[in-house]
């Protein structure tokens, strides 16, 4: 079993809720732990002789007395210095740990014993003690992690690798931790998520649990360590604030690789702000006249039997050529898309549905700014309806398919801050998303079964059994004309064919798992 010691800057903390804090450590299930506790020079009298009692009391209990107050960073570092277990264990002096925090860390490890990081899900302690706003997280999501500290508590870094990476640094008081971690994740082998609240975070007037306004410098600090680390990993991007505690990163594309961008239609007409609108050619306008990306190519998939005039009026829209190709007479948008991948000249295509409109100039550069890495097929914007509604950031699994934000407005931060920020997801909509051509055509594509956005779930969970997920994006926004609908007899079928994935979406998740004081572990 991997040992711990718990790392814990002391300066005049509230005394109940460090004796609160005391307890939660000296009630841990597993016993291998040494608690290492630097005294900041506290100017309160009783926090002195406490931690001397303590440390008579319990040999696993390791003081150092500063002997002037350096700020929490040197503290952190002091107490690092005298640990010798294998894991430092992160831990405020007035918050909690749940009692089975340290056993369920030990066995995440034990699963994989290269982990070098293992954070946990967390929840909120009002000074009474009362426990709320619990926060069921993500599997590793590293670009949530760039425009939100969503790992926070418990972080769990094995003390080599905090040794190698420089320990905490001063200059990010306030966002010590967050700086450390994205040092940490550079070179971690392996980073584990335990999907229960193993963590209590007391809302202190002075604490960032209860707002973030009650430390500015510290999201100041947030911003500065994402900058630096995406400098380390020669990452070009602007680092700007997103929303209380988030960041937005806009990548800058070094390069323009070809895009194939493929169009599936039935070239039907519907009214558009009052006005009798051919959508393919609504999109195709909005395609010219918005985007300022230049490298790309239009595959336009139509009926049989469609109308040439209006067809060969498409490149003149453009004013650049367009492949046309036909399906069959069942106009299956699905297999209209399979058709216009097959036909792509580029590794990546976006997947434009008829019934969108393109509002945004930068969108398509905005989307290859995430492309590329390991693991994404797929990446997709913010759909928005007509009167600003969202449509979809990204679907999810949990508790079973749904569009992720449908019905709020496209300025709503939502839970967490999450539809504020770029962040993975199970799956995105394909009614606009840049694709990775040759992961799509692995899976076999999109499923004669489906005529309806069932599609799109079906699609994103035959990606997710290959390992790979989409990121959704709210840098840029397509609004498209339609609603986003699955038949009774569709759902029944998406329920058949991947009723085990309900439920088990590890971007979305819909409950904290809290537990009951002590757990027994299987």
């Amino acid at each position: 079993m991997p040992t711990f010691s718990i790392i814990t800057p002391v300066f005049n903390p509230p005394r109940d809720a460090f004796e609160s804090c005391v307890a939660s450590v000296l009630n841990q299930s597993m016993t291998d732990w040494e608690w290492c506790l630097a005294n900041d020079a506290s100017s309160h009298e009783w926090v002195s002789d406490r931690l001397s009692e303590l440390q008579l009391a319990d040999s696993r209990i390791r003081v150092m007395n500063r002997p002037s107050n350096g700020g929490i960073v040197a503290a952190s570092n002091d107490a690092i210095s005298i640990a010798q277990g294998d894991f430092l264990v992160l831990l405020d002096n007035d918050d909690e740990l749940h009692q089975d925090a340290l056993l369920l860390v030990a066995e995440a490890i034990e699963k994989e014993p290269h982990t070098d990081y293992v954070y946990s899900d967390e929840d909120k302690l009002t000074p009474e003690g009362v426990r709320f706003d619990g926060f069921a997280k993500p599997t590793w999501s590293p670009e949530r992690l760039l425009a939100q500290n969503y790992t926070s508590h418990l972080s769990v870094l094995r003390r080599s690798l905090v040794d190698s990476v420089g320990r905490f640094r001063s200059g990010f008081d306030g966002s010590q931790d967050y700086d450390l971690v994205l040092r940490v994740v550079e070179r971690a082998r392996h980073i584990a998520h335990v999907p229960h609240v193993l963590y209590h975070w007391r809302t202190l007037p002075t604490s960032t649990a209860s707002s973030a306004s009650a430390k500015p410098y510290a999201f100041l600090a947030a911003l500065k360590a994402v900058r630096g680390h995406l400098e380390r990993c020669g990452t070009s991007a602007e680092v700007t604030e997103a929303g209380p505690s988030l960041a937005r990163v806009r990548r800058s594309i070094s390069h323009h690789p070809l895009v194939s961008i493929v169009i599936a239609t039935d070239l039907r007409s519907r009214r558009i702000f009052g006005v009798d609108t051919v959508l393919a050619t609504n999109l195709i306008a909005s395609l010219s006249k918005v985007t300022t990306y230049n490298n790309y190519e239009v595959v336009l998939v139509v009926p049989p039997q469609s109308d040439e005039t209006l067809i060969s009026k498409m490149p003149s829209i453009l004013e650049q050529p367009v492949q046309v190709l036909h399906g069959d007479d069942t106009v299956d948008l699905g297999q209209y898309l399979n058709i216009g991948l097959i036909a792509a000249r580029s590794r990546h295509a976006v997947l434009l549905d008829q019934h969108c409109e393109l509002i945004d100039g930068d969108w398509l550069a905005t989307l290859l700014g995430y492309i590329g890495r390991d693991s994404v097929a797929a990446v997709a914007p913010l759909l928005v309806d007509e009167f600003g509604s969202l449509l979809s950031a990204g679907i999810g699994f949990s508790p079973e398919p749904h569009n992720i934000g449908f019905g709020r407005h496209h300025s709503d931060l939502g839970p967490v801050g999450m539809l504020a920020i770029a962040r993975e997801c199970y799956g995105v909509s394909t009614r606009c998303a840049l694709v990775d051509v040759e992961a799509v055509k692995s899976v076999g594509g999109f499923s004669p079964a489906f005529s309806t956005i069932a599609r799109d779930f079906d699609l994103a969970a035959k990606l997710h059994s290959k390992g790979l997920h989409a990121i959704v994006t709210p840098l840029s926004h397509v609004r498209v004309f339609d609603s986003m609908s699955i038949g009774d007899r569709e759902l029944d079928v998406l329920s058949h064919r991947w009723q085990h994935q309900y439920g088990h979406d590890p971007y979305t998740r819909i409950d904290t798992r809290v537990l009951s004081p002590a757990l027994v572990s299987s």
